[in-house]
């Protein structure tokens, strides 16, 4: 049986910019979301053309805001943290 999956993730290429999309199960829509960094990022440094955009599920966030919400996510990643790993040691 195939584990079925919360959310989708994908990158696409639009009018040289590389933006990050999101979806939940059960919703048709994308949002634009990236949690790591800027959602919506120019694909050449040099184009000025497109800048960064700053997205949460969606909502558009400045700068100084993304950083906030980075800096209040506590700890490492579920499958970084060692006590999630079926390890035993003897």
């Amino acid at each position: 049986m195939k584990k079925e999956r919360i959310y989708e993730y994908k990158t696409i290429k639009v009018n040289n910019a590389l933006h990050h999309l999101f979806r939940e199960t059960g919703n048709e829509n994308w949002l634009h979301h990236n949690p790591d960094g800027p959602a919506i990022t120019p694909v050449n440094s040099d184009d000025k053309s497109v800048r960064k955009e700053y997205y949460l599920f969606g909502i558009q966030k400045t700068f100084e805001e993304f950083k906030e919400y980075q800096q209040s996510r506590e700890g490492l990643p579920w499958y970084k943290n060692p006590s999630m790993k079926a390890t035993t040691r003897f």
